[in-house]
């Protein structure tokens, strides 16, 4: 069902639904730094007229779940903590740099994965969390991330050739999944579970 070559245990979600405020808390982190990353896009990349409204269409979407996931965060009683360093973002990149392909490719094929990895966990949450009106936030967000995965994907075969994209983000699939796969737990979209014993929640 995902494109991805790791898949998250469903252990995942017992863990992660401990402090629903830490996990909405990096959510929104998560979506202003996906704004962030489509906008970059556009700034670094003027001359690619053909992709820029779709750039622009999902920073102001990206936008529109911070703002709801904040909503939810507050009415809560939680607020917005201090961003931290994402570890899977970091080692995703790091890896995406020594593909040497053009820059574009590496942060379209880059966010393809994000996206697809945020789809997988967003899914996850929407069917396993007991908490309805979560899982309702997630269920409603799933198509979003749906798309833009697909979005990302058709701006990168567009813009270069089939074969150069097909080899870079099938090596950057499984480095992504290697990446996923060593992650420790925390309460965050992305984390992993590392290093913990099946089914044992904190």
């Amino acid at each position: 069902m995902f494109a991805l070559d790791y898949l998250t245990p469903p252990e995942w979600v017992d863990r992660v639904s401990a402090d629903p405020l830490a996990l909405l808390s990096d959510h929104a982190h998560c979506e202003l730094k996906a704004a962030a990353s489509a906008q970059a896009m556009i700034a670094k990349n003027p001359g690619r007229t053909g992709m820029l409204r779709d750039l622009s269409e999902v920073a102001q979407e990206e936008m529109e779940h911070f703002t709801r996931v904040v909503d939810v965060l507050v009415a809560r009683g939680g607020k917005l903590g201090v961003q931290l360093k994402n570890p899977y973002a970091d080692g995703l990149l790091k890896h995406a740099r020594r593909l040497n392909v053009d820059p574009l490719l590496e942060r379209l094929l880059t966010a393809a994965l994000i996206e697809a990895r945020s789809l997988e966990r967003f899914h996850l949450l929407a069917t396993g969390l007991a908490d309805e009106v979560l899982a309702q936030l997630y269920r409603d967000l799933v198509p979003s991330e749906s798309a833009h995965q697909g979005l990302f994907l058709r701006l990168a075969r567009e813009a270069f050739p089939a074969d150069v994209v097909s080899n870079a983000h099938a090596n950057l699939r499984r480095l992504e999944g290697q990446v996923v796969a060593e992650l420790p737990f925390a309460y965050r979209v992305h984390s992993g579970l590392a290093g913990c014993p099946a089914g044992v929640g904190e």
